[in-house]
């Protein structure tokens, strides 16, 4: 095994191994506050709740122990794929399980009290918008032949990922995350994965048209884009606190 292949064994096995005690969290989740699989029907129902939480549990820690084992075959963005894949499915899952055990027990005799107040959808559209033409140019690069294929699929996944879960935080019951739900939280949230798509595709966009920064602009680069992820996971944590969930 040469030095890039132990690299990449050692980054999957690290992350893998992160990812099956975040799944044995969830899993093991008594309610406790930001543990688990957390979302408006959670919130609602106790049943949903739990159920949920089996499911995303056991599918978190799935996608690590599968991250591990197939570390020595494949690549690092066929890994990466492997990895959005699992993440994204088992989130799938975890939802289409929480609205259905909501579901199931509102229209049971035992039906939880509905809230007080109505739960107005916040607008989102400006973002979607704004992610599904970052998606619609890297689209672009990718047809002109300007993306390797395997870093297209890594990428485009991603790209795909973020936009799907803005569009998720726009409904209230998927998004719900404290009791009084006022949409800021999801408004900053979104503005946060919007942040980070472009981010992706201007980076995506430079590399594609051929820049070559030097020693200079390397530096220049990684300052901007950790400056960017920071920012957004500043905005990202603001809006929770000011919806209440902290």
């Amino acid at each position: 095994m040469n030095g890039y292949d132990l690299l990449r064994v050692l980054w999957a096995t690290f992350l893998g191994l992160g990812i099956i005690a975040m799944g044995i969290l969830t899993f093991t989740s008594k309610g406790e506050p930001g543990i688990g699989f957390r979302i408006g029907y959670t919130y609602l129902s106790e049943r949903a709740r739990r159920k949920s939480n089996r499911v995303s549990g056991i599918g978190t820690v799935l996608t690590g122990f599968l991250l591990i084992i197939l570390s020595p075959f494949l690549s690092f963005p066929r890994l990466a794929a492997l990895l959005l894949l699992g993440i994204g499915t088992t989130m799938l899952l975890a939802y289409l399980t929480a609205k259905r055990e909501y579901e199931l027990e509102e229209f049971s005799e035992g039906a939880p009290e509905k809230p007080g107040k109505a739960i107005k959808t916040p607008n989102l559209k400006g973002y979607i918008a704004l992610q599904a033409a970052f998606l619609a140019i890297f689209a672009g690069l990718c047809i002109a032949g300007r993306v390797p294929r395997e870093t297209a699929i890594v990428i485009g996944g991603a790209l795909l990922l973020l936009l799907a879960l803005t569009f998720l935080v726009s409904r209230p019951l998927v998004f719900q995350l404290a009791p009084g739900f006022s949409g800021i939280m999801a408004r900053k949230f979104a503005r946060a994965l919007t942040l980070v798509s472009g981010l992706t595709t201007a980076e995506m966009a430079l590399a594609a048209l051929g820049y070559e920064p030097g020693p200079l602009g390397v530096v220049l680069l990684i300052m901007a884009s950790l400056g960017v992820i920071f920012y957004a996971a500043f905005i990202a944590l603001t809006g929770a606190y000011e919806e209440g969930y902290y």
